[in-house]
């Protein structure tokens, strides 16, 4: 036979099977393998569903696993929990990981950290793939929050070599953050083992910085040193950002203030009293700043704002009507504006903070409080309306970051049902309702309830407390209430009837302020709510003072009259507060 007769020959015997083999590629059945369930997913759930109905065998399975990935991503838990009970019970090694894996991510997903923790123990770590062990390590930072920062600290430095360049900045951010809220108690007692050189570096680094925060050369020195001895560490050539504001902080010179207030109109019962705790606060200080104070009443506010630009203000204190936040928010504004008051959608902009005296605020403190008591299933108790609903729902946005089950709220309504009830002599029965979250996900109570939040005015707490105490619920859940219930006037019997409540309350109304409530006098002594008003204005000054550090020192706080403040990464004011408990008719902090 000729070559060339034989080369055809052999072309022609090959041909059916070239021809399979690029059919069978096509196949769905075998696009699947280990590799394809170890790496990145880069389709929504649709497709491969569609896929799983097209295979068969340990495709199959490899679809079903990538479609219950895809679903987790997308929130859709309850099919993505029925197609993992559907998978086979003994699958092969590489499967049977990722189904582990899948599970954890499934438990935390749905806020079951419990059974997060159990599904991650049967995962063999060195066996996964650099994209799976990224997701391990995730799922550990998701169920150790608010439980364990030391193992979630291990977890971010874990994770850190495994991430895109992309990614890597904000995984040295979110650990850097993860630092900075370690108490110097809890720094004292970590055991850190001989071989956790990243861990140990990181300490060292968060050492130099509270060591020399105050004085920036002396933090660029410390840094730099740090630096040189560990130039391989990962945040040696990239900074933590809020490390890298820090060290291009700048104090502010004395600057001139434009306060925005309503002196007329809208709002003018407020106004006054704003500015006269302002003007406390900063004669206490002695400043030499210029404060001039402008009418939002009067004008309208793009006209004030250029006015106070023109009339050389450096820094704008106000407004303090959600109408005129709301405008400031879309305004193109440079000056520097501390607003007294947030609007609904808060966007980071460098030259903007807000503070607000908000019930949201106060319902937020609440859940780390009753958090930080270690109870597990807690239920607010809050009018019906408005103000119960957006408290109840910024309660449970709190809760839902410890990962310890869900909040549930129980709504009541006017004062006259509840002394209808009582008159009655109906206790209260606790029957919680799931609240709905912005994210969407509310999940289930950590079991029964053990924690009694009340969002009430000091008349209608003294009907909810008898009724939950008639009903024996009192017996077996602690109770908190908000400042609403604290007002003048309460006398020996409502403080002996509120044996062991724990309220929260600013410290300028519990006589943790002493020297600006002197200065308040007689004048707002018994008017609760204009004392805080009162408050608000001489934290406003404090905060307008010390703009530059709230922005760019990561851990700047201030104890001033309403709490202790602090900002988030949006400028957004945070109030921790003090919290009272009626005990023996005496009112006695909670330690």
């Amino acid at each position: 036979m000729r070559l060339i007769t034989y080369l055809r020959t052999k072309a022609s015997r090959a041909l059916p099977v070239v021809v399979a083999a690029l059919f069978l590629a096509g196949c769905p059945s075998l696009k699947t393998s280990t590799n394809s369930i170890q790496g990145e997913i880069a389709e929504k759930s649709p497709y491969y569903l569609q896929q799983v109905e097209q295979s068969s065998g340990d495709a199959k399975v490899n679809w079903q696993l990538l479609a219950v990935r895809a679903l987790i991503t997308e929130n859709n838990t309850k099919q993505a929990f029925d197609i993992l009970q559907k998978l086979p019970n003994i699958l092969p090694i590489p499967q049977d990981q990722e189904r582990q894996l899948l599970r954890a991510e499934l438990a935390v997903k749905r806020q079951d950290n419990k059974d997060a923790f159990l599904w991650l123990k049967n995962i063999k770590v060195p066996d996964l793939s650099n994209v799976q062990k990224a997701r391990y390590y995730q799922v550990q930072i998701m169920a150790n929050q608010g439980k364990d920062p030391l193992a979630q600290l291990r977890a971010y430095i874990n994770i850190e070599p495994l991430v895109s360049d992309k990614e890597h900045p904000n995984v040295i951010d979110q650990t850097w953050n993860l630092l900075t809220q370690f108490t110097p108690a809890t720094l004292n007692t970590l055991v850190i083992n001989a071989d956790e050189n990243t861990l140990s570096s990181w300490l060292e680094l968060l050492q130099a910085y509270q060591n020399n925060k105050a004085d920036r050369q002396m933090l660029e020195s410390a840094i730099k040193d740090w630096q040189n001895r560990y130039a391989s560490h990962p945040a040696s050539k990239v900074l933590p950002s809020q490390l890298s504001r820090a060290l291009s902080f700048q104090k502010s010179s004395n600057a001139s203030i434009a306060l925005l207030l309503p002196l007329s109109g809208t709002g003018k019962q407020f106004g006054p009293t704003i500015q006269d705790g302002f003007n406390a606060a900063k004669s206490l200080s002695k400043a030499a700043s210029q404060v001039k104070v402008y009418d939002t009443g009067a004008k309208p506010l793009a006209e004030l704002l250029t006015q106070a630009e023109q009339e050389g203000a450096t820094i704008i204190v106000g407004p303090l009507l959600k109408k005129d936040v709301e405008q400031l928010a879309a305004s193109p504004s440079t000056l520097t504006i501390l607003a007294l008051n947030k609007p609904e959608k808060v966007t980071d902009r460098l030259n903007v903070c807000y503070f607000a005296l908000s019930p949201e605020d106060e319902a937020k403190d609440a859940a780390r409080h009753i958090f930080a008591q270690g109870k597990k299933s807690p239920l607010i108790i809050a009018p019906r309306g408005d103000l119960g609903t957006r408290a109840a729902k910024a309660f449970a946005e709190q809760w839902s970051t410890t990962g310890s089950g869900a909040a549930q709220v129980q709504y009541f309504g006017k004062l006259g049902d509840l002394k209808d009830a009582i008159a009655g002599g109906g206790g209260m029965r606790l029957q919680g309702q799931p609240i709905t979250l912005a994210s969407g996900i509310t999940g289930a109570p950590a079991g029964a309830v053990d924690a009694i939040y009340i969002i009430a005015t000091q008349p209608e707490l003294a009907l909810i407390k008898p009724m939950l105490d008639i009903s024996k619920a009192s017996a077996s859940a602690s109770l908190y209430a908000s400042s609403r219930s604290y007002q003048a006037g309460s006398g020996p019997d409502f403080r002996f009837e509120m044996e062991g409540v724990q309220f929260s309350e600013i410290p300028i109304l519990v006589g943790l302020s002493p020297a600006i409530n002197q200065q308040a006098g007689t004048k707002y002594s018994n008017d609760y709510s204009q004392l805080r008003l009162y408050g608000l204005g001489a934290d406003a000054w404090e905060l307008a003072s010390h703009f530059s550090e709230m922005r760019q020192q990561p851990d700047f706080q201030v104890a001033g009259a309403t709490g202790i403040l602090t900002a988030d990464k949006n400028c957004v004011i945070n109030r921790q507060l003090p919290w009272i408990q009626y005990r023996q008719g005496q009112l006695v902090p909670v330690k």
